[in-house]
């Protein structure tokens, strides 16, 4: 085959950007978009844009186009519908690795794929090929969702637009519904996709956007070009729209709707607080030529704008440490002239010690701290990875983490592809701070000086909102306490209300200015947005969703965010867990979720889109109590297998003494104790291995416990207890209430008790070994009440709760040995005889017999003794049945 070009075509070697080509002198054409529809509806700070691109095949035969959209950082994919020949396919939202399988699978069929392209900075991608046949249309709808983030005194929303040729009809428009009066409303013209930053503003406006302001408190925006606006290549980059609020020396504007509320604070405080700033930069080898001229660069800019009343101190390191002043020192222009001559003066070479240069400079700081109110502030720049010193990054997160003690705020900066982007992200998310990349383009400079211009000016320190009464769910609430409230920021609480009708909430704010303690309070008519009030331009978006979204939007993001700097591994996985959760349940694309969109292998005609899920009513069973007590991990026993651990003790209703036996175990093992879906409770335990038993073979103990409710996770280590995102140590005395349910540590930090508003208790005991002890640091667990569980309760113990398995005592008799030796009888799925220990022979219920010994166990939760029936190993199994019926996948389950 040979390929011909005509004047105005393209070769067909570049057909993925080109309408037309040449094949054997007949004229092909590729699908072309004749349609590109843009909205974005910004309610409160919360934008949605709904991206809908039409596409038509003119060729007599079915061909592939793509629908590539650009996507700013912090957005959320909330839906993705997918129109063929009047039929709609939608996405669905799953969890990660399901999609990936889906995915492939759908791949392999030769159906809809995805790919990674080339991106604009601190942006990403969705782009997805389909097929489309001969002279038909074909519509892409897309939505995604942010909440905006107010930025040197504006928030600003991007919209990114690269169909990649001029496009008839093409409409952006934006609605704009605020809270408080916009009093600044910008639209810039159109920025390349990839423009770089200049220095100075640019004031000029886009000559093709038309704005109209309905009210005080809205706009609406709308740009649409004609196809003589756009280039050769048409309308390429980023459509841009700033704006900002009134503002006032208050407590902020707070939208209550449908038992959610968001809170806005962004005071107008006028004087700063004096600042304590320490520069910590990389002059390693690796900044060798453009970057360390361009970090000089920066700095010669940072340094003119420090305040007067701040002081400064700067620190370079490579595999040593160079400070420039023992101590802090004052801002004048005498002693900044003598800065830039020694930022001026510095070279690179050498390897890199991060490690004791963050130290280094918290060492500076603390001391700096204690000479009255200042806002101490560590900014960290490197381009590369620690080669000297401490290398490994959890260790040095832990040094950190362990000398800061959390007082001074770190930010941090990765320079250029090569530096160590998770360790820079990690260092600034466990102190309170920010991390952020810098590009290595000839902007390196603008871009570190306009980081630092971010954090330039601090307003108030310590800031801490408070929910008054009992009219907030604590739990459900995002960050509410801030180390620092910069100028030109805005802070952002939400969280669920206890009563979904209250249409306000009560509250203040504490905080310390310049000027001392600043308390500011809320106005019922002022504060609060009336939404009846407001006009729906877009209506993309419902009012009564609004809170609700933003809710959950600001949570996953900050559980993610919290889980990236987290160093306890259990912590990370609740955190994980909780944000999957809540992406599934709101159908946002996060980190953890994706979306799947395939064309079901159906004719279109037959086929509809399927109905929302639906959980499961659980199933009942009317059934005999059994009651149960004990169950545990550690101590000895070699039971073969994984192991003679954990065991486990239970109290059988009209049996005097409880059953002891053993599960044989293998480390990593899930185990699920207990499921109660009607008072929505789950208890899992993980298992770990310990020293070598006398046969060969690792004990087994239970390492962690994980209790689940509706709406609470609390998992148990022999390190800590993580509720929800919170971690607990277990040397801290606490009473805490959630849910009507309740915790308690005790017993000078070993004992852990859990209250059901139903009754039921779960006590759990850690044991901890000296670190030469071969044996591990394990759990033991205890249930009292549990009478209060519900009927349908399974689990590895919870079986013993609904009577499914009826355990009594057959035969009781002395052996030769003189040992007390028992028949037990285990009868399957009937009900249990009132006041009868004995069932008939012909009854027909499945039956098994099992051999039991007494003899004393250690009660090791009230630390004593007690006896109990000790089952055979051999007949264990007819106790507690198949372990497939207890194990689990997940140590967390999503619900």
């Amino acid at each position: 085959m040979r390929t011909r070009n005509f004047p105005g075509f393209c070769g067909f070697f570049i057909f993925a950007t080109c309408s037309t080509f040449v094949v054997l002198g007949q004229l092909y054409e590729s699908p072309k978009i004749y349609s590109l529809h843009i909205r974005t509806d910004i309610q409160f700070r919360f934008a949605t844009t709904l991206i809908t691109s039409r596409v038509a095949n003119p060729a007599n035969y079915s061909q592939e186009t793509v629908f590539d959209v650009i996507l700013p950082e912090e957005a959320f994919i909330s839906n993705f519908t997918l129109e063929i020949d009047g039929v709609i396919y939608p996405g669905i939202v799953k969890d990660k690795e399901e999609a990936r399988k889906e995915y492939e699978k759908a791949k392999k069929k030769g159906k809809t794929t995805g790919l990674v392209s080339q991106k604009p900075r601190d942006t990403r991608t969705f782009k997805i090929k389909v097929s489309v046949a001969a002279f038909s249309k074909s519509s892409f709808n897309l939505t995604y969702q942010e909440l905006l983030k107010r930025v040197k005194g504006a928030y600003e929303h991007k919209i990114y637009v690269n169909p990649g040729y001029p496009v008839r009809d093409i409409q952006i428009s934006v609605a704009i519904q605020e809270s408080r009066d916009i009093t600044k409303l910008s639209v810039p013209p159109i920025k390349a996709l990839n423009e770089l930053l200049t220095e100075g503003e640019d004031f000029t406006e886009n000559a093709f956007a038309v704005i109209t302001r309905p009210t005080q408190k809205s706009a609406y925006i709308e740009y649409t070009p004609t196809i003589d606006d756009d280039s050769a290549e048409g309308l390429s980059g980023q459509f841009i729209v700033q704006y900002d609020i009134d503002r006032e020396l208050d407590g902020g504007d707070i939208l209550v709707v449908n038992g959610f509320f968001v809170h806005f604070l962004a005071p107008d405080v006028q004087k700063a607080i004096p600042k304590d700033v320490l520069f910590v930069l990389d002059v390693s080898g690796s900044m060798t030529g453009r970057k360390i001229d361009q970090l000089k660069d920066a700095m010669y800019v940072v340094l003119d704008e420090l305040q007067e009343g701040d002081r400064f101190n700067i620190i370079t390191f490579s595999g040593n440490i160079y400070p420039y002043k023992s101590e802090m020192v004052d801002v004048t222009k005498e002693d900044v002239f003598k800065a830039k001559e020694f930022i001026h003066s510095i070279s690179a070479n050498g390897w890199t010690d991060i490690n004791e240069a963050v130290l280094r400079g918290i060492d500076v700081l603390k001391i700096s701290k204690q000479e009255g109110e200042r806002s101490p502030v560590v900014v960290f720049l490197t381009d590369g990875h620690p080669t000297s010193g401490v290398q490994n990054d959890q260790k040095i997160l832990q040094n950190i983490d362990r000398a800061n003690e959390g007082e001074i705020p770190i930010f941090s900066l990765a320079f250029g592809k090569d530096a160590d982007w998770n360790l820079v992200k990690r260092m600034a998310i466990q102190n309170d701070g920010v991390g952020r990349k810098v590009y290595e383009d000839s902007d390196a400079d603008l871009q570190i000086s306009g980081f630092y211009d971010e954090l330039a000016v601090t307003l108030l320190n310590n800031v801490s909102v408070k929910y008054l009464g009992d009219a907030v769910d604590d739990e459900s609430l995002t960050k509410a306490e801030f180390k620092n409230y910069f100028k030109g920021s805005e802070l952002v609480v939400a969280g669920k209300l206890t009563d979904a009708g209250a249409p306000t909430v009560d509250l203040e704010i504490f905080s310390n200015g310049v000027d001392g303690a600043l308390v500011l309070t809320v106005d019922e008519k002022s504060n609060f947005i009336d939404v009846s009030d407001t006009e729906n331009l877009m209506e993309l978006t419902d009012f009564k969703e609004i809170t609700e979204k933003t809710w959950a939007y600001l949570t996953i993001k900050q559980l993610l965010h919290r889980a990236e700097g987290e160093l306890n591994k259990t912590a990370v996985d609740v955190m994980k867990s909780k944000a999957k959760e809540l992406s599934l349940r709101y159908g946002f694309v996060t980190p953890l979720t994706s979306m799947v969109v395939t064309k079901p292998e159906v004719d279109p005609d037959e086929w509809r889109p399927p109905p929302p899920p639906t959980t499961p009513k659980p199933t009942t069973t009317t059934t005999k109590r059994v009651y149960y007590r004990r169950g545990g991990g550690g101590g000895g026993g070699y039971g073969g297998g994984g192991g003679g651990d954990p065991h486990y003790m239970i109290r059988i209703k009209n049996m005097e003494h409880p059953i002891c036996f053993d599960v044989q175990s293998v480390d990593g093992e899930v185990h699920n104790l207990i499921t109660d879906p009607r008072n929505k409770i789950t208890v899992n335990t993980q298992i770990i291995s310990g020293e070598i038993g006398i046969h060969g073979e690792p004990k087994t103990y239970i390492g962690e416990v994980a209790i689940q409710t509706s709406n609470h996770i609390i998992v148990i280590t022999p390190g800590a207890i993580i509720f929800d995102t919170k971690v607990f140590p277990w040397t801290e005395e606490k009473l805490k209430r959630f849910g009507g349910h309740e915790f308690m540590l005790s017993d000078k930090g070993h004992l852990l008790t859990v209250r059901f508003k139903f009754g039921v208790e779960i006590l759990i005991r850690r044991h901890m070994h000296k670190a030469t002890d071969t044996r591990a640091n394990y759990l033991n667990i205890y249930v009292k009440h549990e009478d209060g569980f519900s009927k349908q309760t399974t689990g590895l113990i919870g079986q013993f709760v609904n009577g499914y398995k009826h355990v009594y005592l057959r035969k009781q008799f002395q052996n030769k040995s003189g040992q007390t030796v028992a028949k037990l009888q285990i009868k399957e799925g009937a009900k249990f005889p009132t006041g009868n220990h004995v069932i008939a022979e012909d009854d027909g219920q499945t039956r098994y017999r099992i051999a039991a010994k007494l003899a004393k166990r250690t009660d090791v939760i009230e630390q004593g003794t007690e006896m109990c029936w000790m089952v055979h190993k051999k007949f264990e199994k007819s106790l507690y049945g198949s372990r497939e019926s207890f194990l689990r996948s997940d140590f967390i389950d999503i619900q």
